[in-house]
């Protein structure tokens, strides 16, 4: 009987023990999963279920070997004792089995909703990543654009042909364009770094109180007429236009202004208007002095017959004969100043003209306290098509007048020069008491004079214009009073037809 149990003992026996090794194993594979995935409610389930079967098979195992051995050492009554507590051991490993499904049901559940959470969030990630690539590449384009827009801006302000001014709440420069450091005469260091107020560049400081209390109150000021001052004492007349900028928020306000030079369409309008004035006072100088010439002539004919016989009235004869002669000068600069000039033009060289002007010049008693200097070009010759005759004309006015100017005493620079656009200019230069600036407008309009009376006409320089005005040139003039003027004559360069 003994040997018959032998078998199953050892089954019984093997079995405990072989369960027990599959449970340590279950143990430590579950183990490892968790430790893999320690979010995964799967494994943590396994592991706790792998923790109940272990505790079991251990309980059961021991207890199996135990019973085997009392009863073959006759101890059966101690096994009886004890089979209780090995009992309760396996009924709660059983329950704490129990206990961890029931348990793993919900924490399912949980899990569940964890993983459709985590699942969302991925989809939520994915979707953020593309809306991240979109943000990065509408940055970028918008960037882009922004670039290609402020390098736009920037050429606009940088190539304008106008002033283009940035100052701040008080008036005072941030920014300018290369126009307008052109136009004022500073330099950009100058009115940025030493912050200087949009009021320094007017002439008279109560045109920029005017014009700083209009854009106070209308907040714009639209084509207002004003003149600048530029360092070297040159006046220029622009228009300005301008306006409060408040920017974006939280930014201060700032003024916003675009300057534009209408000094040369001034001087464009002075010069149509002399043309005008010359063209009618031609018409009617030449009838005066038609009329007027010939009982002039008349007067001064028998005035010197007088004079060479004897008489006692011999003093009030010169008189009468110098008085005529003034007179006949007179009728002479009328007849010249009405005169639509010679039909006879050739090619003139300028320094020539110049040349001979000088050497002329430079003998007659009124030069000799005088220093005049001629810097002619150098280059290829001044050639123009015009009349050597009036030319050589005007150039003596012009020295003549300049040595009034100077009287008797100073320093006369005669030049010519050639543009880089094909003009050709005569640039007379005198130190001396120059020209107030209320006659300037008028200083080529006939019979205006700023000399004393009997020294003369008048008609000087109109007589000069008129020919300029013929040769298809220009005549100007800057002059500041006691520092001297300035008269420069342009004529177009004359090229030979191939």
């Amino acid at each position: 009987m003994i040997f018959s149990s032998i078998p199953i003992l050892m089954v019984d026996v093997l079995g405990s023990v072989a369960m027990v090794v599959i449970a340590l194993l279950s143990l430590y594979k579950a183990t490892k999963l968790r430790e893999m995935d320690p979010d995964n409610a799967v494994f943590l389930y396994l592991l706790w279920i792998c923790v109940g079967f272990t505790i079991f098979a251990l309980s059961r195992s021991f207890g199996h070997i135990l019973k085997q051995f009392l009863i073959m050492t006759t101890n059966t009554e101690t096994w009886h004792a004890i089979s209780s507590y090995s009992g309760s051991v396996n009924t709660v490993s059983f329950m704490l089995v129990g206990l961890i499904t029931l348990f793993f049901n919900q924490n399912w559940k949980i899990n569940e909703k964890i993983l459709t959470g985590r699942k969302k969030l991925e989809d939520t990630h994915i979707k953020l990543m593309d809306l991240n690539q979109t943000l990065e590449q509408k940055v970028i384009e918008r960037t882009e654009r922004l670039t290609s827009s402020e390098h736009k801006c920037r050429r606009i302000f940088e190539q304008s042909l106008d002033t283009i001014m940035v100052t701040d709440s008080e008036f005072k420069i941030m920014e300018i364009n290369p126009a307008g450091i052109a136009l004022t005469g500073y330099s950009r260091d100058e009115m940025i770094m030493k912050k200087m107020r949009a009021g320094s560049f007017f002439a008279d400081p109560s045109e920029w109180e005017r014009i700083s209390d209009l854009i106070g109150s209308k907040e714009y000021i639209l084509n207002e007429e004003t003149e600048f001052l530029r360092p070297d004492n040159e006046s220029l007349l622009v228009l300005i236009t301008g306006g409060i900028d408040y920017g974006a928020f939280g930014c201060a306000k700032s003024y916003h202004f675009i300057i534009k030079n209408v000094n040369e369409k001034r001087q464009m309008e002075q010069q149509i208007a002399q043309a005008d004035k010359l063209a009618a006072l031609g018409e009617l100088s030449a009838g005066v002095a038609h009329e007027i010439n010939n009982p002039l002539g008349i007067i001064l004919g028998y005035t010197q017959l007088l004079l060479k016989e004897e008489s006692k009235h011999k003093d009030d004869l010169k008189i009468i004969e110098k008085h005529a002669q003034n007179c006949k000068a007179v009728v002479s600069d009328l007849l010249s100043f009405s005169r639509k000039g010679s039909s006879e033009m050739g090619i003139v060289d300028i320094n020539k003209v110049v040349d001979g002007v000088i050497k002329f010049l430079s003998n007659h008693s009124d030069f000799r306290n005088i220093k005049m200097t001629l810097n002619p070009h150098t280059g290829d010759r001044l050639n123009i098509l015009g009349n050597e005759q009036e030319l050589a004309q005007v150039i003596i006015n012009l020295v003549i007048n300049a040595c009034h100017a100077l009287d008797g005493k100073g320093n006369i620079d005669i030049a010519t020069e050639k543009t880089k656009q094909g003009k050709i200019l005569i640039i007379v230069k005198d130190n001396g008491k120059g020209v107030e600036k209320k006659n300037l407008s008028r200083i080529f309009d006939p019979f205006f004079t700023t000399k004393p009376v009997g020294q003369g006409t008048g008609l000087g320089l109109s007589v000069g214009y008129g020919i300029i005005k013929r040769h298809r040139g220009d005549i100007s003039v800057k002059s500041s009073e006691g520092k001297g003027s300035i008269f420069t004559i342009t004529l177009p360069f004359y090229r030979k037809k191939t």
